[in-house]
């Protein structure tokens, strides 16, 4: 009820004074994202755009340093908006009748995995496999400790191994699902997965800005990444070896190709209409309060008044990002943020209230019965 009253309320207050409303809207998201920077985030950007019309806010600075103003369009490391690009490569696949949602990984990938011939390529894509995330391995918490270090799909899969895994069914969001996936993808069409995803998601939907790369650079505008591990120093780190992420959260790109991809996505011009309306009606709940479903490589996020959003969330050691749309694509909002903090709440509580401010005009907050926000986290 409360949800429903808030919207209404904006919406009167908007019929009344569009330009105030909308001013006024504006005002706190800047208000949002100075205080991601006063909170340590070096630079953050957020991109909306909404019927085909365009604004952009921003804080901070692109060089600590030198104090270098943010880029217009500047390149980041997306993390995990990369899986919604893998997954439309992965449904493509099936369109052309060379896989099957039902496949199992004992088929695809015989010996690779325990117990694989459980596992379907339905269950890689939207986390529920079972499968352990390699990353909760002791030697990725802390980015000085693997970012310099070159690994191998097989690699990654055998260290998620070593920690064993459970069985298919629930929902638990894993990275091992789209490195497994990846390698499918080179398995059925006898190419490199950076190869697939340009020539079958990046160029047909006009992204030639990003890549999936294999070489340390963020080539181009950008700003400079950070991280930093709870309470200890903010360590620049732009630089990386970025095999660690691969077909899990390797892809380098800017604000408006996310955008284009989230159009071309939705208007059915990568993915069959009919597969990619499935990347979000066949969703499995995740128990998360921000993020309630998680689709074919795509999750859902909770807005206060109601709307429905679909994106991802990202993290990588340097960046952090939100690309969320209506299923329409016809609203969208991308931020970057050049600060990795995987324990700090405050900075993706910020991001989600900016998302919630442009959407429903008010900060988020939990949906009725849920009075803790310590599940609004991002997904690496």
């Amino acid at each position: 009820m409360r949800s429903t009253l808030g919207f209404v309320l904006v919406l009167l207050c908007t019929l009344v004074h569009p330009a105030q409303a909308l001013a006024d809207t504006r005002t706190d998201i800047q208000r949002e994202l100075d205080a991601m920077v006063a909170a340590g985030v070096p630079g953050v950007v957020l991109t909306v755009r909404n019927e085909g019309k365009s604004w952009r806010a921003q804080a901070g600075v692109a060089d600590v340093d030198t104090g270098a103003p943010l880029p217009r369009d500047g390149r980041f490391r997306i993390a995990s908006i990369t899986k919604p690009m893998v997954a439309a490569v992965v449904l493509q696949l099936v369109a052309e009748g060379r896989l099957s949602l039902d496949s199992t990984l004992g088929a695809l990938l015989p010996g690779l995995v325990p117990g694989a011939s459980a596992v379907r390529v339905s269950q890689l894509l939207h986390n529920t496999s079972g499968l352990t995330d390699y990353i909760s391995a002791p030697q990725f918490e802390d980015p000085a400790g693997y970012v310099w270090r070159r690994y191998t799909p097989e690699g990654l899969v055998g260290i998620a191994n070593e920690l064993g895994h459970g069985m298919p069914g629930s929902w638990k969001y894993s990275n091992t699902n789209y490195i497994l996936l990846g390698m499918i993808v080179e398995r059925v069409t006898g190419d490199d997965l950076a190869d697939q995803l340009r020539r079958r998601v990046f160029t047909p939907a006009g992204m030639y800005a990003t890549e999936l790369p294999d070489h340390r650079f963020v080539w181009g505008p950008h700003a400079s990444g950070h991280y930093q591990i709870g309470s200890g120093p903010r360590v620049e780190l732009t630089e990386l070896d970025p095999s660690f992420a691969w077909a899990a959260y390797g892809v380098v790109s800017t604000a408006g190709d996310l955008q284009r991809f989230q159009a071309a996505l939705s208007g059915g011009r990568l993915v069959p209409r009919e597969l990619a309306d499935r990347m979000r009606t066949d969703a499995v709940p995740t128990g998360n309060v921000a993020w309630p479903r998680y689709g074919f490589g795509i999750e859902e996020m909770y807005t206060t008044c109601g709307v429905r959003l679909w994106g991802h969330t990202g993290a990588i050691p340097g960046y952090s990002s939100f690309a969320f749309a209506t299923a329409d694509a016809r609203r969208q909002v991308i931020i970057s943020s050049s600060l990795f903090s995987p324990r700090d709440g405050r900075q993706v509580l910020a991001m989600v209230n900016a998302v919630n401010l442009e959407f429903c005009g008010e900060p988020w907050r939990p949906p009725a019965g849920r009075t803790s926000v310590q599940d609004v986290r991002l997904m690496l």
